[in-house]
């Protein structure tokens, strides 16, 4: 997490330093390396809503981009990643049971999550179908099905997953695909079936190119309007860029100012 408390005040982690967690009340440390962004960790494995989901990199900078205020903001035995005026927006990174989805739903109400697509949506290919996006999900996490509040997929890491993909095929990588197909035999007299292989590399660098270039015009979150209970499963939604989902769920100037002042 980015918020630790050390004598009654949130603060930053920073070296050797020692904070609690707002939460649990229990000692977190802090973890300053080189490489990844400076936060705070429990010292334990312990109960906590605020350890559950282990925080990385792309959690802190989400968090960044709303006020302080506004992050990390305990609420019961719970701890919203983001709060504000306009609702919580739960960070998802891991997986996570139906029965999670449901209480935390349960418990904020005004809701959306916002979930780290780099590797959740490893298996997701997407289709642009007029003003909307029609996706396939050969492996999709089940969990979802059971959602009610609004989902939200941030797809922006999934260009540079399918860019190494590309660089892969060109170092000679090859994909084939078995195909199954009844003959008859020279008799006339029955049938069998032939398994044979047939490469599909070039039509993988096909899907693989469309895919960079539906993402590349920095339309990489996909808002899910419908998500189809099958496998695969499907559905359809919108790409929208990043500038307009802050749009939408960050307070403007004077909600801020308003919210402040009371």
């Amino acid at each position: 997490m980015i918020w630790g408390i050390k004598d009654n005040q949130r603060i930053i982690a920073s070296p050797k330093d020692r904070a609690i967690c707002e939460l649990c009340k229990q000692e977190l440390i802090a973890k300053c390396g080189e490489i990844k962004i400076w936060h705070w960790a429990h010292k334990s494995k312990i109960e906590c809503d605020s350890w559950w989901e282990p925080e990385n990199e792309w959690h802190i900078n989400w968090k960044n981009e709303f006020p302080k205020e506004q992050q990390e903001i305990t609420i019961g035995i719970h701890r919203a990643d983001i709060k504000n005026s306009k609702g919580v927006i739960e960070l998802q990174n891991s997986s996570i049971s139906p029965e999670d989805i449901f209480n935390r739903e349960e418990f904020y109400r005004q809701m959306i999550w916002l979930i780290n697509g780099e590797k959740f949506a490893e298996n997701l290919e997407i289709r642009q179908k007029e003003e909307v996006v029609t996706f396939r999900w050969k492996s999709p996490p089940k969990s979802w099905w059971f959602a009610k509040k609004p989902i939200y997929i941030d797809l922006s890491k999934k260009i540079y997953l399918l860019k190494n993909k590309l660089k892969e095929y060109k170092n000679g990588k090859r994909d084939y695909k078995t195909i199954s197909e009844e003959v008859g035999n020279d008799y006339g007299d029955g049938t069998h079936w032939e398994s044979q292989k047939i490469e599909i590399t070039n039509l993988n660098i096909k899907k693989i190119k469309i895919q960079i270039k539906l993402l590349s015009t920095n339309d990489s979150i996909l808002f899910i309007k419908k998500l189809y209970t099958n496998i695969p499963c499907g559905g359809w939604g919108y790409l929208i860029n990043k500038e307009s989902f802050l749009k939408i769920f960050k307070e403007d100037e004077n909600e801020n100012t308003k919210n402040t002042s009371k």
